[in-house]
């Protein structure tokens, strides 16, 4: 990847990064240390002078590196929005360094343009109240964040006032080393209410109708059908793409072959599950190791089968009884769970309420899954035993035997086959699409109004785009 396309969200993510990276700052405080006034290099945070010098590159505060309509971009302004990018990405080393001040560059014409057209359009100026309203948000998120830092360095059960007091100023301190105070908070909250308004009053007329909805479903129902309809690898694989964060949502054609299934899922003693997960994972091995073996053996010559033959193995091998001993050790732990279950579904009881009794698994009685889990002989996402178990019954209604997992007993019930087909086009799905809708015509809007911008540079520091053409040039010339 190109190094331009690694930070290269310049119009609408970047205007707010002076609240989002102080989000960041104060809510990682409790996965990582935080640095105390005693460890950080108060060398690397002195005033800026008349010019910043980082390597060989130097930006005077009052040079003009750009003009938005007419109006000067300064120095001055690349550099605090260069801050804002520190503060959320980390320093740049040596190859990032120019495209961080090129970026920063990008902010900062975009905050200029927004400012100009707040000023034009007229939703620059700010009642008391509304002021104070702002100001009480990013007070409490302050005060948050102090608290926060607080907490994480002093016990403020035992501390005394004076300590807790020197600490609260240790947490001003620090956040003032990493660009933030409670002013500059405060105006990061000005700044982004400014952007909402503009970006509200340009988008103001931006509709979507219920046809251009129903279309894109349509559209998107018959793509995903081409592309999942006769394969559940693909829909699997999307899936698991959706819920690891990397596809935006999940195909909207199921394809044939998916039931509901429904488990218990009976909790195991922890060193009967460990002695046979461990098992398990050896018998694997093992089993890994005798096929490449196997094909070492067909290649080698005799000298080196008979060095093979005579390897001395470093443990005992585990074998499959040993496998099933374990099981059965596991079965017979839970035997009288079991016996219960089993007599209460013959008295009728039912397999609901047998989960929310029995059950250990709460995705199953919190209404997470009302209808089951979907489940297929293609399914990625559930251990092969749990697959086992749904597809070793025929008929919906049918309940398995119990199969162990290294998450526990399962026993599971067939409850209906899932149909294939489009999903239902929801009120919820038909505002998540309208949603989708108006933020694409929002952006094309916005970059509309971005692009009609007279925007000038002055080659101090070079643009995005020049820096793109050049990394376009040096892949071609490879």
């Amino acid at each position: 990847m190109k190094r331009y396309q690694i930070i290269i969200i310049i119009v609408a993510a970047l205007i707010i990064l002076g609240v989002a990276a102080f989000f960041i700052i104060r809510g990682t405080q409790e996965e990582e240390e935080i640095p105390t006034l005693q460890t950080i290099d108060t060398a690397d945070t002195d005033e800026l002078t008349d010019a910043v010098a980082v390597t060989e590159f130097q930006l005077g505060l009052d040079d003009v590196v750009a003009t938005v309509n007419g109006t000067d971009v300064t120095g001055a302004d690349v550099l605090e929005s260069y801050q804002s990018i520190v503060n959320y990405y980390g320093e740049p080393d040596e190859d990032s360094l120019e495209l961080y001040y090129s970026v920063s560059m990008e902010q900062a014409i975009t905050l200029k343009l927004i400012q100009l057209t707040a000023a034009e359009l007229g939703v620059d100026q700010f009642t008391q109240e509304e002021l104070d309203d702002l100001y009480a948000t990013s007070d409490s998120e302050w005060q948050y964040a102090l608290d926060n830092y607080v907490s994480y360095n002093l016990d403020t059960s035992t501390a005394t006032d004076d300590e807790k007091a020197a600490a609260y100023d240790d947490a001003e301190a620090y956040y003032s080393l990493m660009g933030y105070t409670k002013d500059s908070l405060r105006q990061s909250y000005v700044d982004n209410e400014i952007y909402t308004r503009v970006t509200d009053e340009l988008c103001k007329d931006v509709t979507v109708t219920e046809d251009e909805v129903l279309a894109y479903y349509n559209d998107t129902v018959q793509s995903d059908q081409e592309t999942y309809g006769t394969d559940a690898d693909a829909y699997e694989m999307q899936l698991l793409m959706y819920q690891y964060g990397y596809a935006d949502q999940e195909p909207w054609y199921k394809p044939e072959g998916y039931r509901y299934v429904k488990h218990i899922l009976l909790a195991v003693d922890d060193d009967l599950m460990t002695a046979y997960t461990d098992l398990l994972a050896r018998y694997e091995e093992q089993m890994s190791d005798e096929e490449a073996a196997a094909d070492t053996t067909d290649a080698a010559d005799t000298t080196e089968t008979d060095a093979t033959a005579t390897a001395e193995p470093t443990e005992e091998p585990v074998t499959a009884e040993d496998i099933d001993a374990a099981k059965e050790a596991i079965l017979a732990s839970v035997q009288t769970e079991i016996d219960e279950i089993n007599q209460k579904l013959a008295e009728g009881v039912s397999f609901d309420d047998l989960m929310t009794e029995y059950g250990i698994d709460t995705a199953m009685t919190d209404g997470s899954y009302p209808d089951g889990y979907e489940v297929s002989l293609a399914s990625y996402g559930y251990v092969t035993e749990f697959v086992s178990a749904a597809f070793s019954v025929d008929n919906i209604g049918d309940i398995s035997e119990p199969y162990i997992s290294e998450y526990g007993v399962h026993i599971v019930k067939y409850v209906g086959d899932v149909p294939s087909g489009p999903v239902e086009l929801t009120d919820d799905l038909k505002a998540s699409i309208e949603q989708t809708l108006l933020d694409e015509k929002d952006n094309e809007v916005l970059d509309a109004w971005h692009n009609a911008a007279d925007i000038q540079y002055t080659g101090i520091v070079r643009s995005v785009e020049e820096i793109q053409a050049d990394e376009t040039t040096d892949t071609d010339a490879e």
